[in-house]
């Protein structure tokens, strides 16, 4: 059995004032053909597939035009993460099952109950060629979401529901499926809605774990064969590893990375000169992050010629003058930065009573 996994699609996102549909449509082609290359049995998006609770409709119109193409020959199971709006995804859930579509936005999912499949309270349970895949769903797990009550630490109510969730495992591959943030993954520039970490001690022991929330594809354990596949495209600028998606073989364990080839690239560039900036950004491809950090500001003129370049999607200009001043005065006792002020203000002096009745105040 090939199980697909894939997160994080964040269908809308923009880079700065940057579009990215037509990029993250071309990343879903290239899903699609991935799974009738490998003959993919079934897919499971870990999460996020909006990057808001509340998704434009060009940005709704693409998933589903992106999930009835990949559920053409194979259930595409799709999981609730912590931007997408749990009852919103999940509210066409009739005529999605229809398509082979299963949206879980809860722990039930005793409604998604079709021929080849048995939804429980945290599962679906798939007959795919003869073969049993026991899927446990969890969506993104907050108390609000999930009716949990104060009380238990963060992660004893996580494990409450990951239990349930994988009491379907039985004969059969086993999986867990879910959108959570765990302790020691390696993160990018994202920094996830959830505050609190999990250990890997919440992770329970099957076949495969297949996660999501963090954009970085990562092993989270080895031990437990828990994934991040990471988001469909870079979506920040420090993002430097290679996005892809991820292929378990329950016939050997075996965990298959493929390379996604969609998406701009993404640069991080510097210049001290406007014409050393229009250098460095026109001769790139793709989406470009420009640091002006010079002593001569960039005239009006010359920043709305940088920003009429296509590539350009940010532009920050650090005042390399005014950051000497900032290093100056860090160097500075408090007795000199309250001398400095106070000339400043009163033309004088202070004396030496001022300054001690200062520092006085300070140390309290």
């Amino acid at each position: 059995m090939k199980i697909v996994h894939t997160a994080d699609w964040h269908l809308g996102k923009r880079l700065e004032n940057k579009p990215r549909l037509s990029e993250q449509f071309r990343a879903l082609e290239e899903l699609n053909e991935l799974c009738e290359r490998e003959k993919a049995d079934i897919v499971v998006v870990a999460g996020d597939v909006y990057d808001s609770a509340i998704p434009s409709a060009e940005a709704e119109e693409l998933f589903y035009k992106a999930a009835v193409m990949l559920s053409k020959n194979r259930p595409l199971v799709v999981i609730a993460g912590n931007h997408d709006d749990a009852e919103r995804l999940k509210a066409p859930f009739a005529v999605a099952k229809s398509h082979g579509i299963y949206l879980v936005g809860d722990m039930d999912n005793s409604r998604l109950t079709s021929d080849g499949v048995m939804g429980g309270e945290g599962f679906l349970r798939f007959n795919l060629g003869g073969e049993i895949l026991n899927l446990a769903t969890l969506p993104f797990p907050s108390r609000s979401r999930l009716g949990g009550k104060g009380g238990d630490s963060y992660a004893d109510f996580v494990l409450g529901y990951v239990n349930k969730c994988v009491s379907c495992f039985d004969k059969g591959v086993n999986v867990f499926a879910s959108h959570l943030y765990m302790d020691d993954c390696l993160l990018s520039d994202e920094r996830p809605a959830s505050s609190v970490l999990l250990t890997k001690e919440v992770l329970p022991v099957c076949d495969y774990c297949a996660l999501g929330h963090i954009h970085k594809p990562q092993c989270i354990s080895k031990s437990k064969n828990a994934y991040y596949s990471g988001s469909l495209l870079k979506y920040h600028f420090d993002e430097g590893d290679q996005k892809e998606f991820v292929i378990y073989n329950s016939s050997d364990r075996s965990v298959t990375h493929y390379p996604i080839t969609s998406g701009e690239k993404l640069y991080r560039v510097g210049a001290a000169s406007f014409a050393e900036a229009m250098s460095e950004v026109s001769k790139l491809s793709g989406y470009v992050e420009l640091v002006y950090e010079s002593a001569t500001p960039l005239k009006p003129s010359e920043a709305e010629q940088l920003r009429s370049l296509t590539q350009l999607a940010k532009l920050t200009v650090v005042n390399k003058s005014l950051k000497r001043e900032v290093l100056r005065r860090r160097e500075l006792t408090d007795a000199q930065i309250f001398d400095t002020y106070y000339r400043a203000v009163r033309g004088e002096a202070p004396s030496e009573e001022t300054v001690k009745a200062f520092l006085e105040v300070l140390e309290q």
